[in-house]
């Protein structure tokens, strides 16, 4: 079986145990994505987020042979317990699994298999929890206050975490944050 890794954060410059071919592909669906998601270490991660812009995602392919094991690989890597937080796609038994606000990237993976022509995809479909983590409405200048308030290691972890984002993930967040803090935390 041959299966795609959708790519857009942390896996890319970190892939720790995330089994794949060791080759990146620059040519991933289009999807929307941003900092959207405060994670462990109040780091400020990638998400899908519906409604926002429009990037070009990056993808691997799993070293793993088997759905199973490759959304077990990828649940392991992020560090979930809950398998349900791996979307996927399998072309070969028409089956799917992906958060319901998240249902129309669907047709968009659909498609772009077409030419790709693989038999499963799997991505890290965890959901947007900015507002929820901190109450406060998810906007550009509460993601800049939200920053400018972490401690100093924190700030310095988000900053980095930013700033490692493969360059095509060039998000609506992303270039005004890395103005914003130019020259900290190199």
């Amino acid at each position: 079986m041959r299966i795609a890794i959708l790519v857009w954060g942390s896996l890319y410059w970190d892939k720790r145990n995330l089994a794949t071919t060791d080759e990146w592909f620059y040519d991933g669906p289009v999807l929307p994505i941003e900092f959207a998601r405060i994670s462990n270490g109040n780091r400020l991660t990638l998400v899908i987020k519906p409604a926002f812009d429009n990037v070009t995602t990056l993808y691997a392919i799993s070293a793993h042979d088997t759905l199973a094991a490759a959304r077990e690989n990828l649940r392991s890597r992020e560090g979930t317990e809950n398998i349900n937080n791996i979307g996927f796609i399998d072309f070969t038994t028409n089956t799917q699994q992906v958060r319901q606000a998240n249902a129309f990237m669907i047709d968009i993976l659909s498609q772009w298999n077409t030419e790709k022509n693989f038999d499963a995809i799997i991505w890290s479909d965890f959901s947007p929890r900015f507002s929820d983590a901190i109450n406060q409405q998810f906007t550009l200048q509460n993601v800049i206050t939200f920053i400018d308030n972490l401690p100093e290691a924190e700030k310095r972890s988000a900053l980095q975490y930013i700033r490692n984002t493969p360059q095509q993930i060039t998000t609506r967040f992303r270039n005004a944050i890395e103005q914003r803090f130019e020259g900290a935390y190199l």
